[in-house]
């Protein structure tokens, strides 16, 4: 979609870089190849059929590094951190079959009583009473469902996120308290916050500590250029 918010963080890829030249980014999440000139902090998308400026909004590239983009732009201000690489970013991460468990039984079980919960949390209990060769195979198959949305369809997230966090509080802010600003570049990009919030939350071994993400929201929370306070009756 043209309109949608995508979110990146931009990181200079060396310390000297000549004036009005390109360099390459890591590609986005989706796949798209990113590249990046210093001399006006333009980010665009490359692609054969043409280059075209890299929406405005906020995501994450492939190696766990956030940007953030406005009008093609990016930005460099209070709410942009130093790229940390994912790995580094939660330590803590889980197995597999504890992710799908999460995953298609919600954070805090609003699909509890679901098929695909009852099934996750049955692959659950075989990993770990398994040794641990078994625990591999298992985990594999866990990985593999992870990708089968037929049969193990993601609990739904509520709008603000499992918790109550300054993610959450972006959406309410940018959205409005009744949705009614649902269709702004800024709702969908505060919705996208959630959504990786609450990604990262599904690898901790405690998912109701504040993520990466949630520390990203904290800083962005007061900026009212990018999340505007929705005014819509």
């Amino acid at each position: 979609m043209m309109n949608k918010h995508l979110l990146f963080l931009v990181m200079l890829l060396s310390s000297t870089i000549a004036v009005a030249e390109w360099y390459s980014l890591p590609k986005t999440t989706q796949g798209q190849e990113l590249r990046y000139d210093n001399s006006t902090n333009r980010v665009e998308v490359v692609n054969e059929s043409g280059n075209r400026p890299l929406w405005s909004g906020v995501h994450r590239l492939e190696d766990g590094r956030v940007l953030r983009i406005q009008k093609g732009v990016a930005i460099a201000d209070q709410t942009v951190q130093r790229a940390i690489p994912s790995s580094q970013q939660q330590p803590d991460q889980v197995d597999a079959c504890t992710v799908l468990e999460r995953q298609s039984c919600g954070l805090r079980t609003d699909c509890g009583l679901s098929e695909s919960c009852q099934l996750a949390h049955q692959l659950q209990g075989f990993y770990n009473s398994a040794n641990l060769l078994d625990r591999n195979k298992i985990e594999s198959q866990c990985k593999e469902a992870l990708d089968n949305a037929s049969m193990f369809p993601p609990c739904p997230t509520p709008p603000t996120g499992a918790y109550r966090t300054a993610c959450g509080d972006i959406v309410t802010r940018s959205c409005g308290k009744l949705n009614q600003c649902q269709e702004s570049d800024a709702c969908d990009a505060a919705r996208q916050l959630v959504s990786m919030e609450n990604e990262e939350r599904l690898n901790k071994w405690v998912p109701s500590e504040d993520t990466y993400t949630t520390k990203q929201c904290e800083k962005a929370i007061g900026d009212d250029v990018f999340f505007p306070l929705c005014e819509k009756k």
